[in-house]
Formats: structure tokens, C-alpha cells, sequence
């Protein structure tokens, strides 16, 4: 089986301060700190992240975005631009596991 691919991101205008983290079920635990930004932003790891949205409305600088609202999956059933930014989020939190 592939690993499922999410559809919330976080980008690059995250600030760091924790409320997606909180927010985030804690059975699920698919937000963490990425230790080695300096910014102290946080990310959403795809592979755990159950789509629930929790944490969408909490962000203050709205960074949190889902792809299926934004246009960002295509009608067709692949990704454009979401496996960029997952290859970003990928290489941030690679630290983080």
C-alpha cells in the first residue's frame, strides 16, 4: 500500500507559535516543531495527518491551507502543486523524525 498522501500544509509563512500543535488530535499527532528552522515553524507530517481541519481556524496568520479548497489537487485526481510543497515539508521535518 502507498503512503496516503494529506492535503493540509503549512507554507512558509508560519510563525511558530504552537496552535496547530495543539489543536491537532492527541492520538494523531501529525504537527510538529521543525527543530532545525530557526523560526521554530511547525509542519504537518501527510502520512499522519487525518484531514480533520482542527487546526486550519486556530492559525492566526492563516498558513494552514487544505489543497482540496484551494485548487491545489486537480480535478483529475493528481497533485500539482501539493507534492512541491510536500517535498518542502518532507525535507523540513526530516530532522524532526
Amino acid at each position: 500500500m502507498a503512503p496516503r498522501s494529506g492535503h493540509f500544509y503549512i507554507d512558509e509563512t508560519c510563525i511558530g507559535c504552537g496552535a496547530c500543535e495543539h489543536a491537532c488530535p492527541g492520538k494523531v499527532d501529525a504537527i510538529s516543531r521543525v527543530e532545525a528552522d530557526f523560526l521554530g515553524r511547525f509542519a504537518i507530517h501527510i502520512e499522519e495527518c487525518i484531514d480533520c481541519g482542527f487546526c486550519a481556524p486556530l492559525c492566526p496568520v492563516a498558513c494552514i491551507h487544505d489543497a482540496r479548497e484551494e485548487g491545489v489537487v486537480s480535478g483529475s485526481g493528481g497533485y500539482t502543486r501539493i507534492r512541491e510543497l510536500q517535498a518542502w515539508a518532507e525535507k523540513r521535518t526530516a530532522s524532526v523524525r
